[in-house]
């Protein structure tokens, strides 16, 4: 009910001020995500997942009167953003839906590609192995420590720079690494085929 009201506050909104009804994902918080945002505690023995199944736990074992604290909560702070929102220029707003549109397309596309990967683990499929450039930048990197952004803007200007001939001796590994890589996965195909086949 909540979620259908405020997007005809918006609608209404944006239809008597002219601007485009298109709003970025986001802009609005749950009930439920008001009270894990409001009770999550870091706990240096928990893990954050956890944290939140006991929440979610919790959360489902309230009464409604209970939860219509974040129920008006959330509705408040909804209204807000919308109002704030809606006071941007059309150029802002634009902005800021298609700023939006790319997180969750970033989001999805990561997120398929980490199913990918565990699908192919469960089936024990060979890992593909890194391309020259990622091999420059491990050897770059290694004993850094992965935090380190700026050793890692210089290995890529490094890399970029580099002509090549020093990019060789990179890309030479990389297609030892490949070509090993696709005789393991011709192995592991015939090997699955066989296996299904019985």
């Amino acid at each position: 009910m909540l979620a259908i009201s405020t997007r005809f506050f918006a609608t209404k909104v944006a239809a008597a001020t002219g601007v485009a009804t298109k709003f970025p994902t986001g802009l609005k918080i749950s009930p439920y995500a008001m009270y894990i945002k409001e009770n999550f505690k870091n706990d240096a023995n928990k893990k954050n997942t956890e944290i939140v199944k006991d929440l979610s736990v919790k959360w489902k074992a309230m009464k409604d009167s209970e939860k219509n604290k974040y129920s008006e909560l959330s509705k408040s702070h909804n209204e807000k953003r919308m109002k704030d929102f809606l006071k941007l220029s059309t150029e802002e707003q634009t902005k800021l839906v298609n700023e939006a549109q790319e997180k969750k397309a970033d989001r999805a596309t990561r997120r398929e590609a980490k199913e990918r990967r565990e699908k192919r683990k469960q089936e024990g499929r060979p890992t593909v192995p890194p391309n020259a450039y990622a091999l420059f930048i491990k050897e770059k990197l290694s004993g850094t420590g992965s935090e380190n952004k700026n050793k890692m803007k210089e290995a890529v200007e490094q890399w970029k720079s580099s002509s090549d001939a020093q990019k060789q001796k990179y890309t030479v590994e990389a297609k030892k690494l490949k070509d090993e890589y696709h005789n393991t996965l011709a192995i592991w195909a015939s090997e699955k085929k066989e296996k299904s086949s019985k």
